[in-house]
């Protein structure tokens, strides 16, 4: 053992070592920490700037949003203004229908004016007493209709006398004269002319803001029900009820006005061809013989006396057959100076020919009724049958019952057309196919059936093509030719 003191045991900076390792580590430490401190400083330093740019995009896009909103909301109010001021009604009303009184009809154009007024002032009564329309002012009309096709009906119904064809014209001129924002537009004859016209306008005015309320006068044809059912919840339409609704205007919930003073409540019907050896009284007026207890009679041309109505009486009183004289021996006597051989009498019934017209037939309730068949040979339609089945196409029906077909390419044979027998054997099949237009059809050429031949007990119930039809009256009390003229059944 050595006796110098031991270097390691007496090393005076042992004490400190561990210490000074401890601060060294402190010391990297912190310098990580300041070099953390000083990268995430940077990195938001940089997000500051770039959310200061943003902050400043945004200030000028609000500027701009502020200014653009400050426009937009005076275009709206000036728009509000300008359709609040400008609110109008707008009646659209189908003439062949809706007919106008026979005895301002008969005063042409005196009788136009008169209408126009007299409408104008119902109108604008009805809008004043309904709160919501009571800031309307302006009120638009427009009576779409055939001049041609209207004035026929009125001439060959009797509801007025004499050949003088320009009257309803020179009506027209008058009623579109006396109003400024009414018009009275003749489209020409031909079939669903002005229905097509009413329906494009109103389906305008539909979605016009301006027209606060919207008026049809079209409840004489049940196409117009169908027409209205895409627009029950607007709440601006009314409906104008001239002559009694058509069947399907029930189930809709529109409320309706009417104008005793302006429009016939009667239809048209033609006149009655009464039989041989009848006649009607001199003194009494001939019409409807469905409607008259209620029928106007017209005024004389020039008159401006309200249309009274006729005392209610029966066909049965109202056609008397003429009387022979207290001296004849009997009723057969009138029969033998007729033109029979002396001694004998002709009491055989005269056939009376048939009508070979294009016609339909209606119900009472303005509803398609089928116009009978006779019934087909049934020789034939096992041969039209077994023809089919040997050309291997079905027989095109339009073109052998019409004489046309407007396909381009048609897949149904043609050729030679069927023979009078065997187009009644085919008319027989083709009334089994429903029409599209169901009991609202008014074509003149369509073959197809528009009912159910036993409505009330039908054999396949449910099951039937025409099961929607089950119930429908199939008796005919109208018939409506193709040249305009209606004949009662």
């Amino acid at each position: 053992m050595s006796g110098y003191p031991d270097d390691h045991e007496d090393d005076p900076t042992r004490p400190y070592q561990g210490p000074l390792r401890a601060f060294e580590r402190y010391i990297y430490q912190r310098h990580e920490v300041e070099s953390a401190f000083g990268n995430s400083y940077v990195d938001l330093l940089a997000k500051y700037k770039e959310k200061c740019k943003e902050c400043d995009r945004e200030k000028r896009n609000a500027v701009l949003w502020e200014k653009e909103q400050r426009m937009s909301e005076r275009e709206l109010n000036g728009l509000r203004a300008a359709a609040e001021s400008s609110t109008f009604a707008f009646a659209i009303i189908d003439g062949d229908g809706a007919v106008f009184r026979e005895d301002l009809i008969a005063r042409g154009e005196e009788g136009g004016g008169e209408a126009a007024h007299e409408l104008h002032k119902e109108l604008k009564n009805y809008l004043q007493n309904a709160p919501i329309y009571s800031n309307i002012d302006s009120i638009s009309v427009q009576v779409v209709l055939s001049v041609e096709g209207l004035n026929r009906a009125l001439l060959t119904s009797g509801t007025l006398q004499g050949p003088d064809v320009g009257l309803l014209a020179r009506f027209g001129r008058g009623f579109c004269r006396a109003q400024p924002l009414f018009s009275f537009v003749d489209v020409g004859y031909g079939k669903e002319q002005a229905d097509h016209k009413v329906r494009k306008i109103f389906e305008l005015m539909a979605n016009n803001i301006q027209c606060r309320c919207l008026i049809l006068g079209g409840l004489h044809d049940n196409g117009y029900a169908t027409f209205l059912e895409s627009f029950r919840n607007n709440s601006k339409i009314c409906l104008l009820e001239t002559t009694p609704a058509a069947a399907d205007f029930r189930k809709l919930s529109f409320s309706r006005i009417n104008f005793p003073t302006v429009f016939r409540s009667e239809t048209l019907y033609s006149r009655l061809t009464l039989p041989p050896g009848l006649s009607l009284p001199t003194s009494m007026p001939i019409v409807s013989p469905i409607s008259a207890g209620s029928a106007f009679a017209p005024s004389p041309v020039g008159s401006s006396a309200s249309p009274k109505p006729n005392t209610p009486t029966s066909l049965a009183s109202a056609v008397q057959p003429k009387r022979e004289p207290e001296s004849a021996p009997n009723s057969y006597a009138a029969i033998g100076r007729a033109g029979s051989t002396p001694g004998v009498i002709d009491i055989s019934i005269q056939k009376k020919a048939a009508n070979t017209r294009a016609c339909y037939q209606l119900n009472r309730a303005d509803e398609r009724v089928d116009v009978p068949l006779p019934r087909p040979d049934p020789s034939v339609v096992r041969a039209l049958d077994e023809k089919r089945q040997k050309n291997g196409a079905n027989f095109c029906n339009r073109y052998h019952l019409t004489g046309y077909c407007k396909a381009v390419s048609c897949a149904f044979q043609h050729g030679d057309r069927l023979s009078q027998a065997e187009q009644l054997a085919l008319k027989h099949k083709t009334r089994n196919l429903v029409c599209g237009s169901s009991h609202q059809c008014r074509d003149f050429s369509c073959t197809q059936g528009h009912h159910c031949v036993s409505p009330g007990a039908c054999y396949f119930g449910d099951t039937c093509r025409f099961a929607e039809m089950h119930g429908m009256d199939i008796t005919p009390t109208l018939r409506v030719y193709e040249d305009g003229t209606r004949e009662v059944v």
